[in-house]
């Protein structure tokens, strides 16, 4: 639905997001005169809060921004061509009240800065709802794709300069989008991968759904590899990561009473496993005698036949004062040693 469109107001009351649409209600549209003018407010107000501070606030900005170029004699054009986000112009304005005695025109400007950033904010939602709508059922809800574009929003205002002659709508499209689809990659799968993997993937379905609808039906690894021009592992490496992972903790019916990991077999050995596994430790503690010293406590230590749990290599190598590869040595020697008294019976019984 055009988010342009006075319906739209009417569907969104009826959702989750109604409070977006209130927001909206309150900052009507503006002409492009009216946005020209609150723009041009905004960005003066900004440099004016920056260039008000620069006699006691260029340490504090060094900090922030360590990489900039601060040998420059007009260090407040560096700094303003970096464009400060709103986060550090507020702890700016926190930091100079704190530090500055007297009267000052720093409240007063903060309050036209926050009016101006109000008013382009909430008139331009609509074009944030506009954008999150083209990426729904791709792993985010409506209402946190707002969200992400919202935040697009308010860095494109921070970046936006008024000389560049566009349209801020314009402008801030490709911000908004931007962080929609960095939200989409960082929060639409249970198991997050890599943004270039992620983009590999997406790249390989694109190609896979282009081969397939040419042939016209689903085609085997071997055909997709032979289309692909690709190794037969990598296109099953490129399918499995595009697999929806599943949790065990959904619910398996509305009221949530039951998971699907309540489903699961018991991981607990059985009574017969349980003794098994005992006589196995018995007969490796009856066999220790045939280890020296140092292998019979590192058997020992490994399977937890007499300390009450299994160490890994790094404590057992850290107890003896060895490296953990002669922990490993030392341990495939011992087990070859049980392993031929355990092939010679006959010569144990006499």
């Amino acid at each position: 639905m055009n988010a342009h469109n006075p319906a739209w107001f009417a569907a969104a009351a009826d959702a989750e997001y109604n409070s977006y649409a209130e927001w909206s209600r309150l900052h009507p549209l503006l002409t492009a005169e009216q946005e020209r003018c609150w723009l041009q407010q905004h960005q003066d107000t900004s440099l004016a809060l920056v260039r008000l501070t620069q006699g006691v606030s260029k340490d504090w900005w060094q900090q922030r921004y360590p990489s900039l170029d601060w040998q420059q004699r007009d260090w407040i054009k560096t700094l303003w061509d970096k464009r400060p986000n709103h986060a550090d112009m507020n702890a700016l304005r926190t930091w100079y009240l704190e530090h500055h005695d007297g009267p000052t025109m720093l409240p007063r400007l903060w309050r036209r800065l926050l009016r101006a950033r109000e008013m382009l904010l909430g008139s331009n939602i609509r074009l944030v709802f506009s954008v999150a709508h083209q990426h729904v059922n791709q792993g985010l809800e409506l209402t946190d794709l707002v969200q992400e574009g919202q935040l697009g929003l308010m860095r494109a205002l921070e970046k936006f300069d008024v000389l560049q002659g566009t349209r801020f709508s314009t402008y801030s499209h490709y911000w908004i989008q931007q962080f929609i689809r960095l939200g989409l990659k960082n929060q639409s799968a249970l198991i997050r991968k890599p943004t270039n993997v992620v983009d590999d993937v997406k790249r390989f379905q694109r190609q896979l759904m282009i081969i397939q609808q040419q042939a016209g039906k689903p085609l085997s690894l071997a055909a997709i590899s032979k289309q692909l021009s690709m190794e037969e592992t990598q296109v099953r490496h490129f399918l499995e990561l595009g697999l929806t992972p599943f949790s065990l903790d959904a619910p398996m019916s509305d009221d949530g009473s039951e998971s699907w990991a309540s489903q699961l077999e018991a991981t607990e050995p059985t009574t017969y496993e349980s003794s098994e596994q005992l006589e196995v430790i018995e007969r490796i503690r009856g066999s220790l005698g045939v280890l020296d010293h140092r292998e019979e406590v590192i058997i020992a230590l490994r399977y937890g036949i007499q300390h009450g749990r299994e160490y890994g290599y790094r404590e057992i190598a850290d107890q003896l004062g060895v490296s953990r590869e002669r922990v490993r040595q030392l341990e495939k020697e011992a087990l070859k040693k049980l392993k031929m008294h355990w092939d010679q019976p006959d010569e144990r019984a006499s």
